[in-house]
């Protein structure tokens, strides 16, 4: 069984500073991320011609590494309040447009010649 990961889609509310976003998710969402056994790699992507979206992409060890952080994801907040500080910050600057979940099936890597041929 491969790696599994989850994509979020996150729209920026209106007014929100780019800056802000960018600013929680490098400091409090990794910070919360790190803190939660199974969670593997955080990725933050900025979408190129939509600057109000961005995509995080979580890695994980395995399928229960990815459904024990869930659990933590709908729990903690009552008991953690770290974390439930940051997801409500997050929360008021962007909100859930789209997720997808799924087990990595194919992962490749080319060498480290970064040349463009033409």
């Amino acid at each position: 069984m491969g790696d599994y990961y989850c994509a979020r889609l996150w729209q920026v509310k209106a007014g929100t500073p780019i800056a802000e976003v960018e600013d929680l998710a490098s400091s409090g969402i990794v910070e919360m991320q790190r803190w939660i056994p199974g969670v593997k790699h955080l990725s933050l992507l900025r979408l190129v011609g939509e600057p109000q979206r961005y995509l995080m992409i979580l890695n994980f060890i395995s399928y229960e590494a990815y459904l024990y952080w869930r659990q933590v994801e709908e729990e903690a907040p009552d008991y953690w309040e770290r974390f439930a500080a940051v997801l409500m910050q997050w929360d008021q600057l962007c909100e859930l447009v789209e997720e997808y979940t799924g087990e990595q099936i194919v992962d490749v890597g080319f060498g480290h010649d970064t040349r463009i041929v033409p």
